[in-house]
């Protein structure tokens, strides 16, 4: 189970633990009533725990619940001994489909049936005899079964909406970031790519003006470094504003343009082989974080590797994109094992803000990174982005 997963059926799962509180309640008050009934609120003290704990922590823990084996054989145990104050009673009907449900939500359909198998085979001897009996019985028994069905169901119904609202906030939030960088590229034109311009201009006639008069050859010199200067400043100002301006059509010819520039903006080789057919995963969330972690994992490059050269590898395999970048460069250091993930890499990439964002981007989009050293040294960071679920509903939005 992923934290999306636990995040999604946090609200059932708290509710059906309630419901199993409140029937345990009704089975204390009575095993109270009853005169030998000692034995029975023992049971219900013991079973309360298995519904208490999980309806206060399951933000927390809810993984480690739902993974741990020993504790999904002591609630099935648990749940069983907890029908013992109950039997003869519709209550028990109750409790045991609420714990079917339970468990189909966070254990699967075949290891729910599994672990919901005792209760049905309890009920169906729990009732006084005859058909009356027989009857409530097996009543209770396919109840329980019906619930695991649709706790499953609703475990997976709820994962997929909230792997909708993810996309969808995750889609709103690059159009914003996509018209905040189109205000900054207008500003930087109206504003400081203008006044460059104007400066270049008036170095270049300083120069020329400085060597008509007969000025100091220095002198000269130094007003054509300038002018040189303020030019490098324009032109790294004209390719900022082309990088912040709109994408060209498709995902492919954009990615190869982000490799270009960034190769020559640093001057470090760089070779892009982007797979056309990303075109086809990807819709336009998805687009913007392949473009972003391209970008992310170039400027690591650049930062720390002192790579002389690096290779882009984008690829759509089963209905997903993954992205591998690989240098030359210092590699991984001791704090980050070969084969780790890119949470907990280290060495000379590791453990910044940058791979950070990589992470958490595969994370958001229900993918994975991966970081490794090169079989020849250097670095080969692996991302693999799932396509959008629902495509259709996050382009509608």
């Amino acid at each position: 189970m992923d934290a999306l997963t636990q995040r999604a059926i946090g609200p059932a799962v708290r509710l059906l633990c309630q419901v199993r509180l409140v029937v345990l309640a009704f089975a204390l008050v009575l095993a109270l009533l009853d005169g030998a009934g000692w034995l029975g609120v023992f049971l219900v003290v013991l079973a309360a725990p298995f519904s208490f704990v999980p309806a206060l922590n399951w933000d927390t823990r809810g993984r480690f619940y739902a993974r741990n084996g020993i504790l999904l054989a002591g609630d099935t145990a648990v749940a069983v001994v907890a029908l013992l104050p109950l039997a003869g009673s519709p209550l028990m009907a109750v409790y045991a489909a609420a714990t079917a449900a339970l468990w189909g939500l966070f254990a699967g359909l075949r290891l729910a049936v599994v672990m919901a198998a005792p209760l049905c085979l309890y009920q169906l001897t729990a009732y006084d005899g005859g058909w009356r009996g027989l009857v409530t019985g097996a009543a209770g028994a396919v109840l329980t079964i019906i619930m695991t069905w649709t706790g499953t169901h609703l475990g997976r119904r709820l994962r997929r909406q909230a792997v909708q609202a993810a996309e969808l906030a995750a889609v709103r939030a690059d159009q914003a970031a996509l018209a905040e960088r189109l205000s900054l590229a207008r500003d930087l034109h109206d504003t400081v790519a203008g006044d460059l311009a104007g400066l270049a201009l008036a170095a270049r006639g300083l120069a020329d003006r400085l060597d008509r008069e007969g000025a100091a050859p220095d002198t000269v010199g130094v007003a054509r470094e300038l002018g040189a200067a303020v030019r490098t400043a324009h032109e790294h100002t004209r390719r900022a504003l082309g990088e912040l301006r709109d994408d060209p059509d498709g995902l492919a010819a954009l990615l190869t343009e982000t490799v270009g520039r960034w190769s020559e903006r640093t001057g470090t080789p760089a070779a892009a082989d982007v797979d056309p057919e990303v075109d086809a995963v990807t819709g336009p969330g998805r687009a913007r974080h392949v473009r972003a972690v391209v970008t992310e994992l170039l400027e690591n490059v650049r930062k720390h590797a002192g790579a002389s050269r690096v290779t882009v590898t984008v690829a759509a395999a089963e209905g997903a994109v993954q992205v591998v970048v690989s240098d030359d460069g210092a590699g991984l250091g001791a704090a980050g094992p070969p084969g780790g993930s890119a949470l907990d890499a280290g060495g000379s990439h590791g453990g910044h803000y940058g791979m950070r964002g990589v992470r958490e981007r595969a994370q958001l989009c229900g993918g994975d990174a991966t970081w490794e050293a090169g079989p020849e040294g250097g670095t080969v960071v692996t991302v693999a982005l799932p396509a959008e679920p629902a495509r259709a509903l996050v382009e509608a939005a």
